[in-house]
């Protein structure tokens, strides 16, 4: 008896490969809509970011969120301008696919989801106060992993920005470089202390 080891002409391992790389880049996006949204607002730079991001994906290209998503930044990008309204449909489109995911999927994929959120907060090189305060309830709300890279790094700075209840601007920028650091988008010679 002869038993292929194929999926799609491709071999078993391959198959699982792109399986397991495309539920990662799914949690990944979920964190990055979430990130990109968490101060309840859509800008230029994280617009931009998302259509650049999305456009990178291989793993996403047939799921029926990213193709509505790429649909409307296509949509909005055809005349050349970002109008606010339109980054305000945008928000309400994002929103409603991180609320549909969060239901189906809890718990899963957390540390790709958090270096998504990351990334998101972080695309517009801006961390504001309603930034700050959304990942912090993140990291609440995904308590299992706070002891795990880069989840540990990220809660010791914000414990060290919150701890007075007042959030500097120094501070904001320390935590802004240490999100960079984790996310890959920081200067190679910057270094990330792992207390």
């Amino acid at each position: 008896m002869d038993v292929t080891k194929e999926i799609d002409s491709q071999p078993l391992s391959q198959a699982f490969s792109f399986s397991k790389e495309k539920e990662r880049a799914m949690n990944g996006l979920k964190g990055i809509l979430s990130g990109i949204v968490a101060d309840k607002q859509l800008n230029e730079k994280e617009f931009l970011f998302l259509d650049s991001w999305l456009k990178s994906q291989q793993y996403l290209a047939e799921d029926a969120d990213v193709v509505k998503i790429l649909q409307q930044v296509g949509d909005i990008l055809e005349d050349g301008q970002i109008r606010p309204p339109e980054l305000d449909i945008m928000l309400g489109s994002i929103e409603e696919i991180v609320s549909a995911r969060n239901a189906a999927e809890p718990g899963v994929g957390q540390v790709e989801e958090l270096v998504g959120f990351l990334t998101g907060v972080a695309s517009d090189g801006v961390l504001n106060d309603q930034e700050v305060g959304a990942l912090s309830d993140w990291l609440d709300q995904n308590e299992s992993v706070k002891d795990i890279w880069p989840a540990s790094v990220i809660v010791n700075r914000l414990n060290n920005v919150l701890e007075d209840g007042i959030i500097t601007e120094e501070e904001r920028q320390d935590l802004l470089q240490t999100v960079n650091q984790v996310t890959g988008n920081s200067a190679p010679e910057d270094d990330i202390s792992y207390e």
